[in-house]
């Protein structure tokens, strides 16, 4: 496997609440024939307990090195590279998403932050220059890729990502129209089986209903725009019953996109990694 590829990169709080996302990292990895980047962010708190001697960083370090170790379990030969970053959660993870092939987050519960600003996942979804796929729901491994249509340029940058995603894991591709939106019967899709569904009402309630019995549900974001992503996105990153990959376009340098968003990020504060 090749070191010089870009990775697959899937960040780590703890293994309790992170264990799916690092299956799914891995075997993203696995799949694609790339390196596995496991990255906890860590900040030292302003006070040691009482008779503290440091003991949170070898806890971070402890949690990096386990999640490596059960990703090298699943799939043997994988490389993986375990890595504490010192920094701010989010500015951490926009650093390491505009490096990796793609990024890998656990999600957020539903019962979580009603504020998208306290949400880490959130705020790396929309501010991230590359794909964050997030870990939730069970999904179902034969089900199909859907994706949703709403003839806006995000929608356009998902529905390509689709494509190819249902292309890569041989999986029948689900086009969702919204409510007055121009249906595209002529996908680009060589080799993958498309359904077109025109749904009425909400498009946030279609697509989470179709996570049902999907394997992944697909929403774009222009790379370009760095602001909170949409209440279609946002409710489906909440509620979706599989994964959810938010795919971009890299149109902005990582550098500038991360100077940007880290100053939003200090004034916001973030509550996981």
């Amino acid at each position: 496997m090749a070191s010089t590829e870009a990775p697959v990169a899937v960040g780590v709080k703890d293994l309790v609440t992170d264990a799916p996302a690092v299956r799914m990292a891995a075997a993203e990895a696995a799949q694609s024939g790339r390196p596995l980047h496991v990255v906890h962010a860590f900040v030292w708190p302003l006070e040691l307990p009482p008779g503290g001697s440091g003991e949170e960083r070898e806890l971070a370090e402890r949690t990096v090195v386990d999640a490596a170790a059960q990703a090298r379990e699943r799939h043997r030969g994988l490389v993986v590279t375990p890595e504490v970053v010192d920094g701010d959660t989010i500015e951490v993870l926009l650093r390491t998403a505009a490096r990796a092939s793609v990024l890998v987050l656990g999600s957020d519960d539903p019962t979580g932050p009603n504020d998208p600003t306290d949400s880490v996942s959130f705020q790396v979804a929309a501010r991230a220059v590359g794909p964050v796929l997030c870990a939730r729901g069970s999904g179902t491994a034969a089900g199909p890729v859907v994706v949703g249509m709403d003839g806006s340029p995000d929608a356009s940058v998902g529905l390509e990502a689709a494509v190819e995603e249902a292309r890569r894991r041989g999986a029948e591709l689900v086009v969702v129209h919204a409510e007055d939106a121009e249906c595209v019967e002529k996908v680009v899709a060589d080799g993958v089986r498309v359904e077109h569904r025109r749904v009425e009402g909400p498009a946030g309630q279609a697509l989470i209903a179709a996570s049902a019995d999907a394997q992944l549900v697909v929403v774009g974001a222009q790379g370009d725009r760095p602001t909170p992503l949409g209440p279609v996105t946002q409710a489906v990153l909440r509620h979706a019953d599989c994964p959810v990959l938010v795919a971009r376009q890299r149109h902005v340098p990582a550098r500038a996109r991360i100077a940007s968003t880290t100053r939003r990020a200090a004034r916001t504060g973030s509550s996981r990694a």
